[in-house]
């Protein structure tokens, strides 16, 4: 998927995110029921359409695989940890991540290690790979995107994330 095509969906998904809210809140009003402008609802967006900063404060339920699959993920550490899981099983992707331990850097560590010797918050991915994950919710997803995924080449436009407002 090129650029441009990344950008028409996300124009989608935005147009479709507006459209259930004025929704809700015009079904709200036509009842005559207050509606509340931050109910706790829950929301699926592609990875790549969402910001992370919008994931602050949100409780992660699930994601989608590219094969389709729904995998429960109840924090955002196991959110991130499925999604380097799943494309860890790709070959291609995985012989990435090992050429990567010990070269990607956040501020003051390693993001991708072969131990987890070194790192505050260690999630395992596979034998002899670690993601430190000693990171706010934005961070941890813009870390995950900005120094691992997209230097791997990873296809994440089919990736999606099911979550709620709390």
């Amino acid at each position: 998927m090129n650029y441009e095509e990344q950008i028409e969906e996300l124009r989608e998904d935005l147009i479709r995110q507006v459209n259930q809210k004025c929704d809700s809140l015009l079904e709200a009003y036509r009842n005559g029921g207050y509606c509340e402008l931050h109910e706790q609802r829950e929301w699926e967006h592609r990875l790549i359409a969402v910001s992370p900063a919008e994931l602050k404060g949100k409780k992660p339920l699930a994601i989608q695989t590219k094969s389709g699959t729904w995998i429960e993920t109840l924090t955002w550490k196991k959110v991130v940890q499925k999604i380097l899981q799943t494309y860890n099983e790709e070959p291609e992707s995985h012989k990435k991540f090992m050429d990567m331990r010990g070269k990607v850097f956040g501020r003051w560590r390693a993001i991708l290690e072969s131990t987890p010797n070194n790192m505050s918050v260690q999630l395992k991915i596979d034998e002899q790979l670690y993601f430190e994950a000693k990171f706010d919710t934005e961070t941890m997803i813009k870390v995950l995107l900005e120094k691992v995924l997209t230097p791997a080449n990873c296809d994440c436009s089919e990736i999606k994330i099911r979550y709620i407002s709390k």
